[in-house]
């Protein structure tokens, strides 16, 4: 198996794990520090990450890629990911959308920032729900083609984060544009 093989798997499982744990923090602040559901992600975050090392191990201990398509563990792997990904988006969604009712403004940025997540969390669990769902079908051509979500999944974590990243950021900026509309309040004379 080349190594740069090993790297990408390593490197998917890895990365698939930093941005699940991050998400896990931003569900334990936005579910109001809720242990049951930050310990459900970073189950199935850790359910991800060690089925990925043990898709990675059983394939550089038989040197054949071939295991890559025939192992157990990808699938697992996937659905782990999967799994991950629907709580998490699930959760940001039901928590955000529940505060959105309290904030009554023209422009509900909680709105914009509950669209990103559901946006990003979406890309990211079709991605992994497509890895799986590919593994399990025909058996000739099939399990070849989950290659291409497989590979391409570190890329969407690595976008998902930064466009939530990005997206606090807009927001952050376009509250205080809207802000300095306002007009500003008269100080007291002493």
């Amino acid at each position: 198996m080349p190594w740069d093989l090993s790297v990408t798997l390593a490197t998917t499982s890895l990365t698939a794990f930093f941005v699940q744990c991050f998400y896990a923090h931003r569900v334990w602040i936005i579910g109001e520090r809720n242990k049951l559901l930050t310990g459900a992600v970073l189950i199935a975050a850790l359910v991800q990450l060690v089925f990925g090392f043990a898709l990675l191990e059983a394939t550089r201990h038989t040197g054949s890629m071939a295991t890559l398509f025939n192992s157990p563990y990808a699938p697992v792997n996937a659905m782990g990911s999967a799994i991950c990904d629907t709580i998490i988006t699930a959760s940001v969604f039901l928590y955000l959308r529940r505060s959105q009712f309290r904030i009554l403004r023209k422009e509900n940025y909680i709105h914009k920032l509950n669209l990103v997540f559901v946006q990003m969390g979406l890309i990211t669990c079709s991605t992994a729900l497509a890895t799986a769902v590919l593994y399990y079908s025909d058996q000739l051509t099939g399990q070849y083609l989950t290659v291409a979500p497989a590979f391409i999944l570190s890329k969407a974590y690595s976008n998902s984060m930064l466009a939530v990243l990005n997206a606090r950021k807009l927001v952050c900026c376009d509250h205080q544009r809207h802000a300095s509309l306002e007009l500003p309040t008269l100080s007291s004379i002493h």
